[in-house]
């Protein structure tokens, strides 16, 4: 079975200027997280699809969702952790408490602030899961990338050929996504700064998957204007 985890606990706290988590913010009047979710459920290949969002907006979610007519026998609202991957793994448990889940079933993760996504991107995704385990979506960097190690002077230029930015969807086979991190401890847990990472941390490689970049993740008041920009074009 294929599943797909949209994490929406953050609070957007670089958007000063508006009063509910970032990833309600409407572009062109719709609320972000509508485009996302949206964009997964015209996947016809996902089962269900669960987002983990903080308890407080549990029912102004589930009010979105009606409204917009998204269909709740394969979308579910569940209460997200106090991290991206505490979140992720929130969802892991709510799959495996409704599925008998087994080798081979997959988990597509996204940031809800990725309204953009694109039916490539998914797809793609959901074949380099099924066939390596685990996936990841990057773009390659085309930017001059240094290395500064007093934020003031330049120590060092990157060799950007092997550079990449990355992006979500990050794509799992769900039993070894378990599997590894409650291999973690703690300590190692709070060390992750991906869901990526908990494959790498015990020396799993991740399959490239290419990305755009128009599958920007909405962070500061300037992305949001690009956003709305985007929302007229695709």
């Amino acid at each position: 079975m294929i599943f797909a985890g949209i994490v929406a606990g953050g609070s957007g706290t670089r958007m000063k200027s508006v009063g509910v988590p970032k990833q309600f913010i409407r572009i062109l009047g719709k609320p972000m997280i509508i485009y996302t979710v949206q964009k997964f459920a015209e996947q016809l290949h996902i089962n269900d699809i669960y987002i983990g969002i903080k308890p407080d907006w549990h029912e102004f979610m589930d009010q979105l969702l009606e409204e917009y007519q998204i269909d709740r026998q394969r979308v579910h609202v569940i209460d997200g952790g106090s991290d991206r991957n505490e979140t992720v793994m929130n969802i892991v448990s709510a799959i495996k408490a409704k599925h008998r889940v087994k080798k081979g079933d997959i988990i597509l993760t996204h940031d809800a602030v990725r309204p953009f996504v694109t039916e490539k991107i998914i797809e793609d995704n959901i074949i380099g899961a099924l066939k390596y385990s685990a996936c990841g979506t990057y773009v390659k960097c085309i930017d001059t990338i240094i290395r500064s190690n007093d934020a003031e002077t330049v120590d060092s230029t990157l060799d950007r050929s092997t550079l990449y930015r990355a992006q979500t969807p990050q794509s799992f086979d769900i039993t070894l996504l378990d599997k590894y991190y409650n291999q973690l401890d703690d300590e190692q847990k709070s060390k992750l700064t991906d869901t990526c990472s908990i494959f790498t941390s015990v020396g799993e490689k991740i399959h490239i998957v290419d990305g755009d970049v128009i599958n920007i993740k909405i962070t500061t008041e300037n992305d949001l204007i690009i956003a709305n920009l985007l929302a007229t074009r695709v």
